[in-house]
């Protein structure tokens, strides 16, 4: 229940607008003496409180002697403002980019992240906004977690290059096998994520086996396209193994 109370109050409910509508779902047609006790919310607020939810249609007053009140549907209320929500966001993206000043050295800013979740967040966002293609270099301890966005990328037609170190494949796009992953990932001391999206934006992550996980993402140019040439180039090592085998591993080895 806490939870929820906490989930609500992001939504911009108070807590006790919250307590008492959580109330009036468990038991609707009650007076607002009655929700009070239900509630836990001091009697000498909740009319006040009542008032401010039947303004914001949350809440439902039944003309009845004494007066009574019911929820509007849970359904209702968050269809509402997950359209409200949506339209904002909209607007202020509009408005915002309006105001924004795109200099010319915009491009050279590096952004850093810390913590994996984080660095997964922006890796969504990123294949969300993908358009034409994108290059991935990937750990199977990462690619369950983007593989439904991935998946959804594909299907409205995005191009994408796929290194997997590990053993999962998505069936999708170009995907190939690095093979080499025990001994990189000592060499490394943990795993890495890298994506290229449309050739506008790269994130470059590193997982550490001692838990510390940073990453950082640019618009660079250069940097943009220097991190799709490695991705590319582990694809031209791959299938250069794959066609002259040991000789061409021997190689790679001594390097």
């Amino acid at each position: 229940m806490n939870q929820i109370l906490d989930w609500m109050q992001s939504l911009g409910f108070s807590q006790y607008e919250a307590k008492v509508y959580l109330a009036l779902l468990q038991q609707p047609d009650v007076t607002g003496y009655e929700l009070a006790k239900n509630s836990g919310v001091p009697a000498s607020k909740i009319y006040a409180i009542l008032n401010k939810l039947i303004a914001r249609e949350v809440v439902q007053a039944i003309d009845s002697e004494p007066k009574k009140y019911i929820p509007q549907p849970p359904d209702d209320i968050l269809s509402r403002m997950r359209g409200d929500y949506l339209e904002t966001i909209d607007l202020l993206s509009e408005k915002l980019d309006q105001l924004y000043n795109h200099s010319d050295t915009s491009d050279d800013h590096i952004w850093n992240l810390t913590g994996r979740n984080s660095i997964l967040r922006r890796i969504l966002d990123f294949i969300n906004e993908a358009r034409d293609h994108l290059y991935l270099s990937v750990w199977d301890e990462e690619v369950d977690e983007i593989a439904s966005c991935l998946q959804k990328a594909h299907r409205r037609g995005v191009q994408i290059s796929i290194v997997h170190f590990g053993q999962r494949l998505l069936g999708i796009g170009n995907e190939f096998k690095h093979g080499r992953e025990h001994q990189i990932r000592i060499q490394r001391g943990g795993r890495r994520i890298v994506l290229i999206v449309d050739d506008k934006k790269v994130i470059l992550g590193h997982f550490s086996e001692d838990g510390s996980n940073t990453a950082a993402w640019t618009t660079n140019k250069g940097l943009v396209l220097l991190a799709k040439d490695y991705i590319i180039h582990d694809i031209y090592s791959i299938l250069t193994v794959q066609k002259f085998g040991e000789d061409a591993t021997e190689i790679f080895t001594e390097i």
